[in-house]
């Protein structure tokens, strides 16, 4: 954790289908007070539509423009991001991760043996179209098993990102998994979760995912069709509406009732729906998994995660207290961070990617 990052300046840069986001972090880490990160850049820039669909870049040559202009700065205060550095997400829909045991100590682990296993989880055809990573994991008390998270995706995307990275000038350091990057910054790093597990709800412009992070590590993830575009879309046709109106309306009233009655059924609509898939993907976990915990509490970010009543709906029938969490907590610093909440909330996978750039990647493992 300790040594210099061979990576100076490395940042995290959070590509998704309408925007980019770019967390910059100091690491100022010591033996002392351990791992400590100052907040050194934050800025994002808003992409048109059609430009990335479903988190597929459709219009290479004006993604790098919109990067390279996030890159100078969006304004005369933004100074010009001068490392070449970056860790990106790739986008969840098109990622694989499984947690998975195998009977062997650690050390013993080789490819071949993650390989014959991934051939039984892994939804995707063909082998050489495909990359698979993988990280070992100790099991206390048990030094003939091993835990092994396993994260898969397919070429074709995952050579478009790296593509674009490089035509805009920058150098990779890793590509991390969306829900990786997120349970990074939403999940405390320094508390134990004793025999409870915890959801993170991700709700985002055009999608939203549920992650579950449970016995120390991500055991599953899915993408939910909820989204603030799809809020916004439903009220713009439910009242007959621009798309502008049908936005301040969503943010003016959210799920507060306030005799606002067609805004609320509209909402209501989408969120029932949003509901039961939670609940269908909660269910998947306890009845697929071995050995899981009882989910006590569901942490939201995103955008559209402040949606005025959102929360407390959401709590009522899930069962579950269901809150926005705080996504700078795991930067331990002492340095007053002046971004509104409202905005932070937007950050969550940026800052997740930032984590992971600030830190020395050779000299930690890290499974969130």
């Amino acid at each position: 954790m300790f040594d210099s990052n061979p990576f100076p300046g490395a940042f995290g840069l959070d590509i998704s289908d309408l925007s980019i986001k770019l967390i910059q972090l100091e690491n100022i880490s010591d033996p002392k007070n351990g791992p400590t990160f100052n907040l050194k850049n934050i800025r994002n820039i808003s992409l048109p539509p059609g430009l990335i669909i479903n988190g597929e870049i459709a219009q290479e040559s004006q993604v790098i423009h919109y990067i390279q202009k996030l890159l100078k700065g969006n304004n005369s205060k933004d100074k010009p991001i001068k490392s070449p550095w970056v860790v990106i997400n790739l986008p969840e829909t098109h990622t694989f991760i499984k947690l998975i045991i195998i009977n062997k100590n650690i050390d013993e682990i080789i490819q071949d043996d993650i390989e014959i296993e991934a051939q039984k989880y892994i939804p995707f055809t063909e082998k050489d179209m495909h990359y698979l990573d993988w990280e070992a994991i100790p099991i206390e008390n048990e030094p003939n098993k091993t835990k092994i998270i396993m994260a898969a995706a397919p070429k074709a995307i995952t050579e478009s990102y790296v593509s674009l990275i490089e035509k805009a000038g920058l150098n990779l350091v890793a590509i991390d998994i969306e829900s990786l990057s997120i349970a990074r910054a939403m999940v405390t790093a320094d508390k134990q979760y004793q025999n409870e597990a915890r959801a993170l709800l991700d709700i985002g412009g055009t999608r939203s995912n549920i992650i579950i992070y449970d016995n120390d590590t991500v055991q599953f993830s899915a993408t939910l069709p909820f989204s603030g575009e799809l809020l916004t879309t439903a009220l713009e046709q439910k009242l007959g509406i621009s798309h502008e109106k049908a936005e301040q309306e969503k943010y003016k009233y959210g799920l507060k009732y306030q005799d606002q009655t067609k805004i609320w059924t509209a909402l209501m609509e989408q969120t029932k729906q949003f509901i039961s898939q939670i609940q269908k993907d909660i269910y998947f976990y306890y009845s697929h998994f071995p050995k899981t915990n009882t989910i006590t509490h569901i942490t939201m970010c995103g955008g559209s995660s402040i949606l005025q009543g959102l929360d407390q709906v959401l709590t009522n029938e899930l069962k579950i207290e269901c809150k926005p969490g705080r996504v700078w907590k795991n930067l331990n610093s002492n340095k007053a961070i002046k971004v509104p909440y409202e905005e932070s909330i937007k950050y969550a996978t940026a800052i997740g990617l930032a984590l992971r750039a600030a830190d020395n990647p050779f000299t930690k493992s890290d499974s969130i």
